[in-house]
């Protein structure tokens, strides 16, 4: 179920943009996604996700565990995935 909601939300974000290579991992109960390659340019950047009272969120490294069924927490997800 994990695996598959990750999926559904990249699939998601990614609908009209190219250029994204990744990797998912299921770990326990993390989800990792190993992005090599970001909007066409060679990348090497980790996300952790994780299902908490049934919502799916995101691990930030600078704004903790954000839940991904919020529309504005998404931003998040795209700061990191933009970010050096």
């Amino acid at each position: 179920m994990l695996k598959e909601k990750i999926e559904d939300f990249i699939k998601k974000q990614f609908e009209e943009l190219e250029d994204f290579t990744y990797e998912l991992e299921l770990e326990d109960n993390y989800v990792y996604i190993n992005f090599t390659e970001i909007l066409g340019l060679e990348s090497k950047k980790e996300m952790a996700f994780k299902i908490i009272d049934d919502k799916l969120q995101y691990h930030s490294m600078t704004y903790g565990w954000k839940v991904l069924d919020r529309g504005t927490n998404i931003k998040y997800f795209w700061i990191d995935l933009l970010s050096k």
